[in-house]
């Protein structure tokens, strides 16, 4: 039994029915032979089942503390049944690619069973019907809850599934030593929860004590910074969201992304993204007559995972990173996104890039979850409240090379994160043999016009590659 630490547990406490705390891969393959969805639903379940031990969140499930008293708890359950998290569904003849998103928008938008193992497979057949994929195409929408592992160690339980070349499946079984674990005693619960809150004060101290002089030097030496800062004000995307979810993905072509990155110097894939972002932002809001005068910004996710921590629970840090909404010119606006965002990673190791981590781990579970509670509640107020970022955006470098799912081609794989009260937009490229994927999920009450904003990507990318190549030939 291991207890969740307090970056995992947020997760676990701000789990609400209108906002699920999961995030999900998609992957569509491509056989070489045509099967029958039965088999081919047999054969999916498996090869999961053959790999059950190379991630422990398979078969691990919350146990939870009595009125939030301590962190949850990770259980081996003994009571698990793979039948239980593996799903099939079928596109119609007349089904098109907006079918399928609405399909996955509305798996993405079911909270899972928090008393089972936090992960689901939905195996998809007949994609081959819509014009963009092969006869015999199928797809697999895998989601984990969050607080089972963050977007880096999921990439990792994906490549465990995958190998390089194609091979047929074959049954058996493989060595597994895995062993349920019986629930402990509430009395046992209590009393390390006792123990837990005796020690949390302290720690929570000796962080604050740590952090607060860092904080201090870093609002001293903020002057010398000639990058904008972050504004709080108010955006479309901060409010509260509905159950409802959208789904819909603009695709890039890598190499053209690394082309950009590389014109200028210190500038990187991320900050490409990001740029792009910020120029769709603004061009959404302007037509929609919604554009704040100042700059919007984004939270961006960051890996802080060490060699020596395993594959499972979330190891990131998050960054506050200037969109520039502000500056038109795709390439002024790429070059002020790249200084923002090396000026905010700069503050971040300043900090400390585990800072917070390690508060959380130091937060009493119960002021968590009040926190959290507290925070929802304040989605209701009218207009909604002033916040620092506006979205989400997360980058998730993925294989350069085809992977293959026994003997089944990877042909497309995308991301999706999730959206809470008062962070309604989430984007999450994904890279994977050439291809980009950019990902966006929202509510109707965040993004009113999706369709809309899917042409502002697309343009704005479109906008910033032509200005490059305009440079590119005047040189």
């Amino acid at each position: 039994m291991q207890q969740l630490n307090g970056l995992d547990a947020l997760f676990a406490h701000n789990e609400r029915q209108h906002a699920p705390m999961h995030i999900a891969a998609l992957m569509v393959y491509t056989p070489q032979t045509t099967k029958h969805k039965k088999f081919r639903l047999q054969e999916v379940r498996n090869s999961i089942e053959q790999r059950l031990s190379v991630s422990p969140v398979f078969r691990r499930r919350l146990l939870t503390v009595p009125y939030n008293l301590d962190q949850p708890y990770w259980l081996e359950d003994e009571t698990f049944n793979i039948d239980k998290h593996i799903h099939s569904h079928e596109l119609t003849a007349k089904s098109s690619e907006a079918d399928f998103h609405t399909l996955i928008a509305t798996l993405h938008a079911q909270p899972m069973d928090m008393i089972r193992p936090l992960w689901e497979a939905h195996v998809i057949h007949g994609l081959g019907r819509l014009s963009n994929y092969s006869k015999g195409s199928f797809g697999i929408y895998m989601k984990v809850h969050h607080a089972a592992l963050d977007g880096v160690s999921g990439t990792d339980i994906l490549a465990a599934l995958h190998g390089i070349e194609p091979l047929a499946f074959k049954p058996g079984a493989l060595p597994d030593t895995w062993a349920g674990e019986t629930p402990p005693s509430q009395w046992a619960v209590s009393r390390n929860a006792y123990k837990n809150n005796l020690q949390k004060p302290l720690q929570l101290f000796r962080q604050a004590r740590q952090l607060l002089p860092k904080l201090r030097q870093e609002i001293q030496e903020h002057g010398s910074d000639h990058t904008p800062g972050v504004s709080w004000q108010k955006s479309p995307f901060n409010t509260r969201i509905d159950a409802q979810r959208q789904v819909f993905v603009v695709r890039f072509d890598f190499s053209r992304l690394r082309a950009i990155r590389r014109a200028y110097p210190r500038t990187t894939v991320n900050h490409v993204i990001l740029c792009i972002v910020g120029g769709a932002l603004r061009s959404y809001l302007i037509q929609r007559n919604a554009l704040p005068n100042n700059p919007l910004a984004s939270l961006v996710p960051v890996n802080v995972r060490s060699k020596d921590l395993d594959n499972c629970g979330n190891a990131i840090s998050m960054l506050i990173s200037n969109l520039r909404t502000d500056i038109e010119d795709p390439l002024q606006r790429l070059v002020a996104v790249r200084d923002a965002a090396t000026s905010a990673k700069k503050r971040n190791d300043n900090i400390g890039r585990s800072s917070l981590s390690n508060i959380f781990r130091a937060l009493p579970s119960s002021v968590e979850a009040a926190a959290l509670r507290t925070l929802s509640a304040l989605a209701y107020w009218p207009g909604g409240l002033p916040l620092p970022a506006c979205t989400f955006v997360s980058n998730v470098p993925g294989p350069p090379i085809p992977l293959y799912f026994n003997d089944a081609k990877l042909v497309d794989m995308l991301g999706l994160g999730l959206i809470m009260d008062h962070v309604g937009l989430f984007h999450v490229a994904m890279s994977y043999n050439g291809v980009l994927s950019l990902s966006v999920l929202s509510s109707p009450k965040t993004l009113q016009d999706p369709a809309l904003y899917q042409r502002c990507l697309e343009a704005s990318f479109s906008a910033l590659d032509q200005a490059m190549q305009r440079q590119a030939n005047k040189t």
